[in-house]
């Protein structure tokens, strides 16, 4: 190889300086680093990897259920499609199935997820980029496709599929009132944590966390929804996006306690990764770093992030079975084996499909973003939270790490396009207690009014709901009188909320205010009582009897689990996981037993006992359905049960 010459510059006002002449191939590698380094943005580049990540995830599944249908159904596919080919439409050098991959990706991202044109903008910027790029130059210019020779030419995120599909995308975000078209993240409401937290520990609670997994799936299970109880809250409390949320370590965390003279314990957090300042062109922004002081929120388990991270850490400690290190993530990188990675944190997308994965099990109808739990943490704060328990500005942009030039911009997205809605919105037109939010603030003004009769007949009605869920049977007469007449006695006049005094139960007699007072307390209601119409009578959802009128208590109720020859699989799935989307949000084996003991066994106690002789059955026959071969009529499996164990069967 030949020696590197130097030259001198010269020249008339110029400083002369050496310069060195490299050879060819050093020039090409600085000449590619420069290009590398310069070419986009730091951010850019960083999003263009992202895509084109999510984009080789989401191919790995359609090739998946793809070889599944294929197997399953191979006569009805006629597509042409090969599927080992377009399982690498994404490695390398494009193929034939490498426009259409690429087309189903768009689509997931921006129809099926309802993403928008940056997206699609990004997805097609990241491939471009990707295939122009590849070594020689070979597939930088227009697209092309041969047939015959089964050859690519030029790039297939320019071919004219791609670039309609595109256009298609971009039109679509340009119709106002769209309701498919979102221009920022959906916010996740109290309401939905509440749903999504009471069906995760409807499924798993706490106490059955804690103990020994039964198998791989039960464990994966059961560090999923220990983590997302704390994920979820976490996010909501701090208003961290998910990538923020996923970059919490153990050394992050610490314990505290308040100011005197209560000196309440709080959980302290570090947040060094918060993005600080609204992303720009080729520059990422200051982090700012801010400390969190978390206390119990008692009177809102379903985004206290106290206690649920605390429970969450006690389980992850004993899985990994040792003591936390600093650099422990506090939520990690699960394997598909169970094995947790305390060293690798959980990836956004991960968490995001979980969040996902959880308000489906909920029954939310929502696709949340990673802003998601961001943005309805600070709307609750702001707008939704109780009276005096709202924030002002000043402290909504410090909790949220906003910048100051970010104060009207990303604020007013946030907050404000929220609040015009929900003012100048007239859903509730029928609701019987407006709050006429357009008169003032979230319409605190009639929030603070003195209530009406008809609001303090709710609330006594209210109070009288909350004792049927404290098992009120068990409750003395006298103690129920002596509260009744206390409610009697702040009532208005002109409105009775009194039990009746000569029901058996003092839930079954309420007055309405066309009901004269005197008569309220004397005549039972029609439907109710010994001298009710075999018509009145209350059937139950498999067809017994309820006997005698008994109050129902929240939650107690057995679905019916059908005819056919699955419902004996619904039966036993009720005894051991409940059916929430039907009401029966308890599993029926963890059912306190004034549920179905008491006056509640007219009510519940022949289809518990039925529920937990077929469950039992079960658990015990390795051979079940060749002991029992007419295991699909329910009612023939029940009394093959009862005979093969030489029991009577349990009269309603």
């Amino acid at each position: 190889m030949p020696k590197a010459k130097k030259t001198r510059a010269s020249g008339p006002g110029k400083k002369s300086k050496d310069t060195t002449v490299a050879d060819a191939d050093t020039l090409k590698k600085k000449k590619a680093a420069v290009q590398d380094e310069f070419s986009n943005a730091a951010k850019t580049k960083a999003n263009y990897k992202g895509y084109l990540q999510r984009g080789a995830k989401i191919l790995a599944s359609v090739v998946a259920l793809r070889r599944e249908r294929e197997k399953k159904e191979p006569s009805c596919l006629t597509d042409g499609i090969d599927v080992n080919l377009l399982a690498k439409a994404f490695d390398g050098s494009p193929n034939k199935h490498s426009v259409y991959a690429l087309e189903l990706y768009m689509t997931q991202k921006c129809v099926v997820e309802n993403l928008g044109k940056s997206t699609a903008e990004g997805i097609h910027g990241a491939f471009a980029k990707y295939w122009d790029e590849l070594p020689g130059g070979k597939y930088a210019g227009p697209y092309s496709f041969d047939e015959e020779s089964g050859k690519v030419r030029g790039n297939p995120a320019r071919a004219p599929e791609i670039l309609s599909f595109l256009k298609c995308i971009k039109t679509k975000a340009r119709v106002k009132g769209s309701a498919a078209t979102r221009h920022h993240a959906e916010a996740t409401t109290i309401e939905d944590m509440r749903q999504m937290m009471q069906h995760s520990e409807s499924v798993y609670p706490h106490d059955k966390l804690l103990q020994k997994a039964e198998s791989g799936a039960d464990l994966l299970a059961k560090i999923k929804h220990g983590m997302m109880r704390a994920f979820l809250p976490t996010g909501y409390t701090l208003w961290t996006r998910n990538f923020e949320t996923c970059q919490i370590q153990e050394r992050d965390l610490s314990e505290g306690k308040g100011p005197a003279p209560y000196y309440l314990p709080f959980l302290g957090v570090f947040l060094e990764n918060r993005k600080g300042w609204q992303k720009k062109q080729g520059y990422d922004g200051p982090l700012e770093s801010n400390n969190y002081d978390i206390y119990e929120q008692k009177d809102k388990p379903e985004i206290d992030m106290k206690t649920h991270v605390g429970r969450w850490r006690t389980l992850y400690r004993e899985l990994l079975g040792r003591d936390f290190e600093p650099d422990d993530y506090l939520f990690p990188f699960v394997s598909p084996n169970g094995t947790i990675h305390a060293k690798r944190p959980m990836t956004h997308d991960t968490a995001q499909d979980l969040i996902n994965e959880f308000a489906l099990a909920a029954k939310i109808d929502k696709i949340f973003t990673t802003h998601c739990l961001r943005r309805g943490g600070s709307q609750y704060r702001f707008m939704f939270a109780p009276i005096g328990e709202r924030w002002s500005l000043s402290i909504i942009r410090w909790w949220g790490g906003w910048a100051e030039g970010e104060q009207v911009d990303t604020l007013m997205r946030y907050l404000m396009d929220s609040l015009q809605s929900y003012e100048s919105g007239h859903g509730d037109a029928l609701y019987p207690f407006r709050n006429e939010p357009a008169k003032s603030f979230m319409g605190d003004s009639t929030a603070l009014q003195p209530p009406t009769a008809a609001e303090f007949r709710v609330f006594g009605e209210t109070i009288l709901t909350k004792l049927d869920n404290l098992a009120i049977q068990s409750l003395s007469q006298s103690s129920v009188t002596a509260l009744a007449t206390l409610i009697q006695q702040a009532s208005p006049a002109s409105t009775s909320i009194l039990p009746s005094h000569d029901s058996p139960n003092p839930h079954l007699a309420r007055s309405s205010a066309s009901v004269n007072h005197s008569e309220s307390n004397t005549v039972p209601p029609a439907g109710f009582g010994p001298n009710r119409s075999s018509a009145q009578e209350n059937i139950s959802s498999d067809g017994i009897s309820d006997g005698n009128a008994v109050v129902p208590i929240p939650g107690a109720i057995i679905p019916s689990v059908g005819k056919d020859e699955h419902a004996w699989k619904r039966a036993v799935d009720q005894w051991y996981h409940g059916d929430p989307a039907k009401g029966l949000v308890v599993a029926i084996k963890d059912w306190p037993p004034h549920w179905y003991t008491g006056s509640m066994r007219l009510k519940t106690g022949t289809l518990y006992s039925n529920r937990k002789l077929l469950a039992d059955e079960f658990a015990r026959q390795d051979a079940f359905k060749s002991k029992y071969p007419d295991y699909g009529k329910i009612t023939a499996l029940l009394a093959a049960i009862r005979k093969e164990n030489g029991l009577k069967r349990r009269s309603a």
